[in-house]
């Protein structure tokens, strides 16, 4: 009878258990057959609702002893790693030990120079892994988050610069086209972090008063600037809150501030802030000049 190699029953143990990790949050997880690199395509779904965002697997099965300090490292081909690094999607490797249940993950692409890449094409590479990234359903919860910010951060700056285009060259269908798209990049990723209320929009109870909250913060020399500063220190926090303690690019971010800010400061709210904020200094001067108007 055929034997069949250790290996492949290690690999399809691993393979299996980290499956399982995205499957238990409700991704959907397919097996790549024609492996060129990637064992597992996850299909990231999120609050019920699948996402256009994705993540390619790796997985590194092995038996090695993980219990000691140093975890097993595993060797790649430089050209391998150079592909994913200009993969659009996210793409990570998993070791995991198939005696101990367990697994750590890693973003390859950020472990090496891309241009020492380029020029060691047919080299194989060592791939390190850290006890600091372990690959459980929090690491899922946050990878998918990851992705999904990558991927919405993408098209924003790819849309805004195919904007600027068509206004340049006054071309007004692509001029709708992409202000539209930017809407609705927008408005899904609020509804994301729970910025903006879905279906009906308009922004949340919570998101307002976060700003506010920043805005007491914030030195009312410059009212504007102030505001400014205060809704990007909220949408920050925001992000952290709802997507899994994920940061979000600064392009991002200011894109969606551009778009809020005049929504919540409109020219109202943004006169009774500066009769505030006069007053307030007004009263500060009255105290320092004179003592006993404490009394």
């Amino acid at each position: 009878m055929t034997n069949r190699p250790i290996q492949h029953r290690i690999a399809s143990l691993a393979v299996a258990a980290v499956r399982r990790e995205w499957n238990l949050q409700g991704h959907a997880v397919d097996e790549i057959h024609e492996d060129y690199g990637e064992d597992l395509l996850v299909q990231i779904c999120l609050k019920g609702r699948m996402d256009p965002a994705r993540v390619w697997v790796q997985v590194k099965g092995t038996e090695k002893d993980c219990s000691t300090k140093r975890l097993p490292s595993v060797r790649v081909k430089a050209d391998q790693i150079l592909r994913w690094a200009r993969t659009a999607d996210l793409v990570i490797v998993v070791l995991w030990d198939v005696k101990g249940e367990r697994g750590w993950f890693t973003l390859p692409q950020e472990q090496f120079d891309h241009v020492e890449l380029s020029g060691r094409t047919n080299t194989s590479m060592s791939i390190q892994f850290s006890r600091e990234l372990p690959f459980d359903q929090s690491a899922v919860a946050e990878l998918c988050w990851a992705a999904q910010i990558a991927h919405t951060n993408r098209a924003m700056v790819y849309s805004r610069a195919c904007l600027a285009e068509a206004l340049e060259l006054e071309l007004e269908p692509s001029v709708h086209f992409y202000k539209g798209v930017l809407a609705s990049l927008i408005f899904d990723f609020g509804v994301a972090i729970k910025a903006v209320k879905p279906s009906v929009g308009g922004f949340t109870e919570e998101f307002p008063r976060l700003v506010m909250a920043h805005l007491v913060k914030e030195s009312p020399a410059d009212l504007e600037q102030a505001t400014y500063n205060a809704m990007i220190r909220a949408i920050f926090e925001m992000i952290e809150r709802n997507c899994a303690n994920n940061g979000a690019p600064a392009a991002l971010v200011k894109e969606l501030c551009a778009t809020y800010y005049p929504i919540l400061f409109t020219e109202g709210v943004m006169e009774i802030l500066d009769s505030a904020r006069v007053t307030r200094s007004n009263a500060v001067q009255v105290s320092t000049e004179d003592p006993s108007a404490n009394d």
